[in-house]
């Protein structure tokens, strides 16, 4: 009888571990599969240059306000979320972070704005030791100057006369970490689907308001409207597709695969702008790169 009970429990254990297996390379998936939303969306952004900036935000959260309220109703989700004053100061801050984001990718090479938008990892380790008390360790340390190495590659300060959209970047990454952290915070609280439609809304509303005080709203040909639309749906993708990536599996894990972005962005760069990287942004990124995967192994171990 003991055992047959202990059978059972050896095959409940390797069920189990299945599952988790399964669940865990639907994560990667997924998370890859977010990358190549995000690097879609940076080149439709870019395409959109000539636009305003606030009328390319604006569009980009048209894609949520219309369709995570519906999938929301449909799971029986409250709209409104529980913890409404860090709901929206992250969409606050995200609002920062997207103008800082969009701006360089439209003033930059792409694959540097993308590679500095991926700092945004490490700052989260400065950010989590001062908001959330975690331990930093010595590695983390080494990781992320060796991280910010790569950043002055791409940045170039004394190469360049004009590094101000570089500098907007990193200030983006920075406040990115902080979008990263009230998140972490809200999971304890929210919804993922609440968190994704709050920002929405925010991001929304407000580009909309500085869109009407600016008041250069630019109408589209049927072609520039359909690249807005496409573009605000890659941008729910990624988001959705980054959010079901947490979901099924552990955070150490996927997180590895959002660098992806960079290859994504450099081979799209190429094929669409003709944009090369000169060797100190090859080597900056691939900095950046090693960094998020020696991050990624110390979270492991």
């Amino acid at each position: 009888m003991e055992r047959d009970v202990n059978s059972i429990s050896k095959i409940d254990g390797i069920i189990i571990e299945k599952k988790c297996k399964d669940k865990s390379k639907t994560g990667i998936v997924m998370m890859i599969l977010a990358s190549i939303c995000f690097a879609l969306m940076a080149v439709m952004v870019k395409f959109l240059s000539d636009f305003p900036l606030m009328e390319i935000i604006f569009f980009r959260s048209v894609p949520i306000v219309l369709i995570i309220p519906l999938i929301l109703k449909n799971k029986k989700i409250s709209f409104w979320g529980n913890n409404k004053p860090l709901l929206l100061l992250r969409g606050l801050i995200s609002f920062i972070v997207i103008i800082a984001y969009f701006y360089t990718i439209t003033v930059m090479n792409l694959t540097d704005a993308l590679t500095i938008k991926q700092l945004s990892p490490l700052f989260i380790i400065l950010l989590a030791s001062i908001f959330l008390r975690e331990k930093v360790s010595f590695k983390q340390i080494a990781i992320f100057i060796l991280a910010l190495l790569g950043a002055l590659l791409i940045i170039k300060p004394g190469f360049s006369l004009n590094i101000y959209p570089a500098i907007i970047g990193l200030i983006g990454a920075i406040f990115t970490a902080g979008a990263h952290i009230a998140v972490r915070r809200l999971r304890l609280f929210d919804h993922p689907l609440v968190i994704v439609n709050y920002l929405g809304y925010t991001i929304g509303l407000l580009s909309f308001i500085v869109l009407l005080w600016q008041g250069n709203f630019c109408v589209p040909n049927v072609l520039n409207l359909f690249v807005l639309l496409l573009m605000g749906l890659a941008g729910l993708g990624a988001q959705l597709a980054l959010t079901k990536a947490y979901q099924m599996a552990p955070t150490k894990l996927v997180s590895l695969y959002l660098y992806l972005q960079i290859i994504f962005g450099a081979l799209l760069g190429v094929f669409f702008f003709k944009e090369i990287p000169d060797l100190f942004s090859i080597f900056g990124a691939s900095l950046i790169i090693i960094s998020g995967y020696l991050n990624y192994k110390v979270k492991i171990e």
